[in-house]
């Protein structure tokens, strides 16, 4: 049996196939009806299937959301089911459509590289509170490895273009660009912005043989913040140390 429960933005709870869905509340956000439901979440399965390799009996969807300021974009979040925390990661993905047919088109913690694909006012709409993508923000690669069938990339998110703050993330990918799985270290612009982004910085490596992987980033000048006990798979960033 196909296990998960939907979580939406706003509104009393409705029934989706049978399996009840309890709604939660937010500020701007439009609650989903059961045709958007029933798209976003099959998209959604679609997304983890093919870019991932697992699918919605591993995890639950849930704040499920339309946006208000573009009802063509919508939020939700993957949160595994108990027997895979840790292994799959809780993360939220934006996707792009209408009525039943939805495309997933970012997924991760950080979607201020998308700003041509997911305006910036969609973003800060679907979530308020979290990571605002401003249009004058900036995006620089500090580091990365690849093994043949992964890359791992560290990157620096400005929080605006005169900012000296920013916010690192690192970001496994299929070879061909495609995002599997992201992960912030650290708070949200958190980072001096002039520090990260020179030479030097930060490292990635990921083994060829075992997939094992670790990250280090200049936390200060003389303080490394090192991410270490991950390994790259088909679950994406597979945490079996810890963060530090």
């Amino acid at each position: 049996m196909n296990r998960f429960r939907i979580l939406l933005a706003a509104g009393a709870m409705v029934s989706v196939a049978g399996v009840a869905v309890t709604a939660s509340t937010a500020t701007a956000v439009m609650a989903a009806n059961p045709t958007q439901i029933t798209g976003i979440v099959n998209a959604v399965n679609a997304w983890t299937t093919v870019t991932q390799h697992y699918t919605y009996s591993d995890y639950t969807v849930q704040n499920i959301a339309i946006s208000s300021v573009n009802p063509a974009f919508a939020r939700a979040q993957i949160v595994p089911i108990t027997a895979y925390v840790g292994i799959i990661p809780a993360q939220w993905v934006v996707l792009t459509g209408s009525g039943a047919n939805w495309t997933v088109v970012d997924g991760g913690v950080n979607f201020c590289d998308n700003v041509a694909t997911i305006p910036p006012a969609v973003e800060n709409d679907l979530f308020p509170g979290g990571a605002q993508c401003a249009s004058t923000s900036t995006r620089a690669t500090i580091a990365s490895s690849s093994n043949g069938l992964y890359r791992l990339v560290v990157s620096a998110q400005r929080r605006s273009k005169t900012s000296n703050q920013a916010s690192v993330y690192v970001t496994l990918q299929q070879t061909n660009g495609i995002k599997v799985t992201e992960r912030k270290i650290g708070a949200t612009n958190g980072w001096r912005w002039n520090q990260v982004i020179m030479p030097g910085s930060a490292y990635a490596t990921l083994n060829m043989t075992n997939q094992w992987g670790s990250v280090q980033v200049l936390k200060s000048a003389t303080a490394l913040y090192s991410v270490y006990g991950f390994r790259a798979s088909v679950f994406g960033l597979s945490p079996v140390g810890s963060f530090s």
